[in-house]
């Protein structure tokens, strides 16, 4: 048996007004000036349905979507970001953490955490003030455990750090021991990159590593984040870390992507990932393909 997950992230599918009255002052401001003088333009939603028409294709199992819906976090924003999961899940069960533009002052918290409460695989209790509380979540599929962390909060201008914050490092721990016990093959999706030195500080997860402490103390196969907008591949002290690119890029030094991973429930068989990109001419072709064994096989 095999199940295949797709990572998809940083879509930016939604539109905003004109910078002024709706986008008020500040933060969103400025976050509204940059969308209309440079992301707009990068964030195609025409490029965003040829990923996901792509997706559909391969037949996945669970598609993992890794935060940035939104530009500025405001209701209107999730609200059409809802229509996408639900029409994303048409496909394949999603499982969504929040990225930095989702979770962008404290008022997009709440709207998120209840509007997208389906696809963030939180209970159904009412949303809570701290977005870290609910987290870490865990999907399990068999053979197969999702680990979804939420590094998204509220940050002051000019800054897109993320943090998970020590209640949801220890409680990684211990679901991390729970899945060792299973021998599961464990991906976990976060936004931010996970380990330091990936990214500028500006960028960063301030509690990088800490979290790779944790990581490298059990059994996981990978870990997938998005918040670059590029492709990137790392192994950090034998574990594997991939970065993928905007599912609605456009610009050609970061034209939209998506991953393929095959696990097979099998422990000896290989985990097989597949980089799949948009080149103009061709639609999506394979970038890069990988093939290892699951973490603590001999």
């Amino acid at each position: 048996m095999t199940i295949r997950l797709i990572h998809l992230t940083d879509p930016h599918l939604t539109a905003l007004d004109r910078p002024g009255k709706t986008t008020g002052i500040g933060k969103r401001a400025l976050g509204a000036l940059s969308w209309w003088r440079k992301r707009r333009h990068q964030h195609r939603p025409e490029r965003l349905a040829l990923t996901v028409a792509a997706i559909a294709a391969e037949r996945p199992d669970a598609i993992l979507v890794g935060g940035d819906l939104c530009q500025i976090g405001r209701a209107a924003e999730i609200a059409a970001a809802r229509d996408w999961l639900e029409a994303l899940s048409e496909h394949a069960p999603v499982l969504l953490v929040p990225g930095n533009h989702d979770i962008y002052q404290r008022d997009s918290i709440a709207p998120v955490l209840t509007a997208w409460r389906p696809w963030l695989g939180l209970h159904p209790t009412s949303a809570d003030d701290d977005p870290l509380a609910p987290y870490p979540v865990e999907w399990r599929m068999p053979g197969v455990t999702v680990i979804g962390l939420n590094s998204a909060v509220p940050t002051a201008i000019g800054s897109a750090r993320g943090r998970l914050g020590a209640g949801q490092i220890t409680r990684l721990d211990r679901m991390l021991a729970a899945a060792d016990r299973r021998a599961d093959r464990v991906c976990v999706l976060i936004h931010h990159p996970p380990a330091p030195g990936l990214c500028h500080w500006r960028k960063a997860l301030a509690d990088a590593g800490r979290l790779t402490a944790v990581l490298l103390r059990h059994r996981v196969d990978f870990v997938l984040h998005g918040h670059l907008h590029d492709n990137r591949a790392a192994i950090v002290s034998g574990l594997r870390v991939f970065g993928t690119a905007s599912a609605s890029g456009c610009l050609p030094a970061e034209p939209a992507s998506y991953r393929v991973f095959d696990l097979a429930v099998a422990p000896e068989l290989p985990i097989t990932m597949r980089l799949r990109q948009h080149r103009a001419e061709y639609g999506f072709v394979t970038l890069a393909e990988e093939h290892w064994l699951a973490a603590g096989s001999d």
